[in-house]
């Protein structure tokens, strides 16, 4: 077994990306010791295209885990990845993996500012727990990266030795050399046997091709491997499953482990107390409350002084926080969620609908819609609303397209209004609450739709005085739906801003 990286966590993970991204304990059936089954036996072995290998393991097994998001409006760029309180490695490889393919992705995505030209490009990242021990953790995360409307998927999955507190890679599940080997000939065996595959690829399998190595339900082996790193005509990635009766006798002691935590994942418990997907500052009474019993307030928007505050990309760790100061200031507002944190926070979605919010769908992984198929847009927008209906009993009735990005096909597909934005308040970009707060005091006009997310916390701090200062100018605050009039609203057309103001809706406009 190659020995912990610890220390050497990012030199390790800058020579993984170099190569590939370019942008517990118990016993279990078999041992290292058994004979090695004959490679001419890997028959039960075999490859799919396209998909994921294994099911995200819920992020509430790790109680002290919680998740960073970032995102760049301009530039297309959105990632998620994952910090644990008590494993700081894991926050540092993570964090690592995402500042270097960033990196990488500044340096191909480089406009032709003479030419007038913006960027093309499209960054998005995001992580998925895999494995879950109190010794192990497993994290897969996927990148999709274009330049100049080239796009393709890589895969990588950090193993995390949780009581040495290091960062390990593929190598480390296998025993040996010669076991390594043995896996990497199972690999090149089976995908030979799909006919997508260029057969001289094979031959030629890297070991940066096979970073991404996790185990299903069935302790099989899988490897993701990236878009067209092996296969003949196609631009989908590919997954090469080794089955459980050929992997055990390669694994080492700590593979063995890592194959237990994927195929049975186990809740680790934290080394210190920890609030999950807490709020520490927030006061005492943000436990769901009751729906309203009053009557509904109306607010005529024709007459009134009406703006919209939205925020995207959350429920993120400050949302609560957020919710207790807008309930406060009795202001409604627009949560446009992405799938995963909406499925990780149910119990915010439904706070929100109890404290008179309106919760919108933006998507399930933050993909550009104009780069995607219509059946993966479909599958974007249905995903996410399976998450919000779990949740609060129906499907969003708007969709927010992530960078406001959209088309006469996505309009169309969405099914519902598109809803945009007049006011930019820029707090992706600067996470300053100082800027945050003068952007939408000097922006705002009635009618306005203000975009904010709260997955930064800058935001959230800025948000009580942006409702003291609005309210001060004689703003009331509305959901996008009260301010454009429910039945005003259509599906598949796009709104700026209140039609009042704007002599109706902005059909396919308003893109950044």
């Amino acid at each position: 077994m190659s020995p912990a990286l610890g220390q050497n966590t990012f030199k390790y993970i800058s020579g993984l990306l170099a190569l590939a991204l370019l942008a517990g304990c118990a016993p279990i059936p078999g041992s290292p010791t058994e004979p090695k089954p004959s490679l001419a036996t890997s028959t039960q072995n075999y490859t799919q295209i396209g998909g994921s290998p294994v099911d995200a393991v819920p992020l509430s097994m790790v109680p002290d885990m919680s998740t960073v998001d970032q995102s760049d409006e301009h530039r297309h760029i959105f990632t998620q990845h994952f910090k644990v309180t008590s494993v700081p490695a894991v926050g540092e490889a993570q964090r690592g993996l995402v500042e270097l393919a960033m990196g990488k992705f500044d340096q191909g995505n480089v406009p032709d500012v003479s030419a007038g030209l913006e960027n093309s490009g499209e960054l998005n990242i995001r992580s998925y727990l895999t494995a879950v021990s109190p010794n192990v953790l497993g994290i897969r995360t996927a990148a999709y990266q274009s330049v100049d409307s080239v796009g393709s998927n890589r895969f990588l999955t950090q193993w995390f030795d949780t009581r040495k507190g290091s960062v390990l890679g593929s190598r480390d599940l296998f025993d040996s050399a010669d076991d390594w080997a043995d896996f990497r000939e199972f690999v090149a065996q089976t995908a030979a046997s799909n006919p997508l595959i260029a057969p001289e690829s094979v031959t030629q399998l890297e070991d940066a091709w096979l970073d991404s190595v996790n185990f299903d339900a069935q302790g099989n082996a899988t490897v993701e491997l990236d878009d067209a790193a092996i296969t003949a005509g196609t631009a989908q990635s590919v997954v090469v499953t080794v089955s459980a009766s050929n992997i055990i006798p390669l694994l080492s002691p700590f593979g063995l482990m890592a194959r237990t935590a994927g195929m049975a994942p186990t809740p680790r418990l934290p080394a210190i107390s920890a609030v999950p997907w807490g709020n520490p500052e927030e006061p005492e009474d943000p436990a769901v409350p009751a729906p309203p019993s009053g009557e509904e307030k109306t607010v005529d928007c024709t007459k009134a002084k009406c703006v919209a505050l939205t925020f995207d990309d959350g429920p993120g760790p400050k949302t609560g926080k957020l919710l207790y100061d807008l309930k406060k200031a009795d202001a409604p507002a627009t949560f446009f969620v992405v799938g995963p944190n909406a499925k990780t926070r149910p119990e915010l979605l439904k706070r929100m609908i109890a404290e008179g919010h309106e919760v919108g769908n933006h998507t399930w992984t933050h993909r550009s819609l104009t780069a995607l198929s219509p059946a993966n847009i479909r599958s974007e927008i249905d995903r996410t609303n399976e998450v919000i209906s779990a949740a609060i009993d129906q499907p969003a009735t708007l969709l927010r397209p992530p960078y406001g990005a959209h088309n006469s096909t996505s309009d169309r597909l969405a099914q519902t209004p598109v809803i945009l934005w007049d006011v930019d308040t820029l707090d992706w970009k600067h996470k300053n609450a100082d800027k945050v707060v003068s952007s939408a005091l000097s922006q705002t006009r009635p009618g306005s739709i203000v975009l904010m997310h709260d997955i930064h916390s800058t935001t959230v701090a800025a948000v009580p005085r942006i409702l003291a200062g609005l309210k001060a100018k004689g703003y009331t605050f509305v959901t996008v739906t009260e301010l454009l009039g429910k039945d005003k609203l259509k599906s598949g057309e796009t709104y700026l801003r209140a039609p009042s103001t704007a002599k109706g809706s902005v059909k396919n406009g308003g893109k950044k």
